[in-house]
């Protein structure tokens, strides 16, 4: 397998968006075949999962997965984008004590009917949001949806900030939580700063700066992606949390060509045993390794009530 695919964990800065990134680390490593998973606001910062040759084909599990942020919400203040660099609405003096505004980020936890922010790429009538905003046009309707959120914690507070660390599902938006905590509390509120430090399953202490990626890159003694350190995640270790099968000679080559062999089937079944027996239960996702090579070969689902099928086959690219 080509040593150059797999993940690389970027630390992004703010100021720059999701594709800067992308295009300065296809620079660096004179490769065009990067994506990301899980765009990043030019405001924020944290946690990018870049997916580097065939690790692009990955983007689907990635994306679905949870993420955890920490946000500074500024209050007194309401903004059209529902962060700092929007226009300002409306601004009031705050007079709140801590603990009625620890009281408010307690309480938005779990599943919350939000506005979706008009500065995103939501679809009304066929377009997308941002493309109102950026016209200066207002959609008919602004959607708002159920949003997830999870071990909301507020770890700093001050008269006119707080700093919350939080966990969502996918769908739902930092910025609507922030615009909502400050309706709550009357005085209006909007994201002043925004890190994400965990993509599952990954954090940002694995992640590194553009800087420093560079730097070993250019220092590097061979093209391989273990020369930048653990913000490298190489392909077979991009799916952690999916279980995993082995396979070796002709059960090799035949999920090469689209065969899951009888041995392999059988070994599959010990995933069945081991999840209740529920017919609208999926069975959990498999990553398949060569036991000879140690690459990944292929990624097998299930949809509920059946059994696996290859999605995805990986090749020696």
């Amino acid at each position: 397998m080509n040593p150059m695919n797999g993940l690389l964990l970027v630390d992004k800065p703010s100021g720059l968006t999701s594709h800067d990134v992308v295009h300065k680390v296809r620079r660096i490593l004179g490769i065009r075949g990067i994506g990301h998973a899980g765009t990043l606001d030019p405001l924020a910062s944290g946690l990018l999962v870049l997916l580097i040759g065939e690790a692009t084909k990955v983007s689907d599990y990635l994306l679905n997965g949870d993420k955890s942020y920490e946000v500074t919400v500024r209050l007194g203040v309401r903004t059209d984008s529902m962060d700092i660099t929007g226009q300002v609405l409306e601004e009031c003096p705050v007079d709140l004590s801590e603990e009625k505004i620890r009281a408010a980020v307690a309480d938005m936890s779990g599943t919350l009917m939000l506005d979706v922010p008009v500065h995103s790429a939501v679809k009304v009538d066929g377009k997308r949001l941002y493309e109102f905003a950026h016209k200066g046009e207002t959609p008919a309707t602004v959607p708002n949806r159920a949003m997830h959120f999870y071990d909301v914690e507020a770890v700093a507070v001050e008269q006119a900030r707080v700093t919350v660390r939080l966990s969502c599902s996918k769908g739902s938006f930092i910025r609507a939580w922030a615009n909502e905590l400050g309706r709550r509390l009357g005085c209006g509120g909007t994201v002043e700063t925004l890190k994400r430090v965990h993509s599952e399953p990954f954090d940002i202490a694995e992640a590194i700066s553009l800087e420093e990626f560079e730097s070993k890159w250019n220092a590097r003694k061979e093209r391989h992606g273990s020369e930048i350190g653990p913000a490298w995640i190489a392909l077979k270790d991009s799916l952690p949390h999916f279980k995993e099968v082995y396979v070796e000679g002709a059960d090799e080559r035949l999920l090469k060509n689209g065969q899951i062999s009888g041995r392999v089937r059988a070994d599959l079944l010990r995933f069945v045993n081991a999840i209740p027996e529920d017919p609208a239960t999926a069975l959990p996702p498999v990553r398949v390794i060569s036991r000879e090579t140690d690459d990944l070969l292929a990624i097998l689902l299930a949809e509920p009530g059946q059994f696996y099928k290859i999605k995805r086959v990986f090749h020696r690219a």
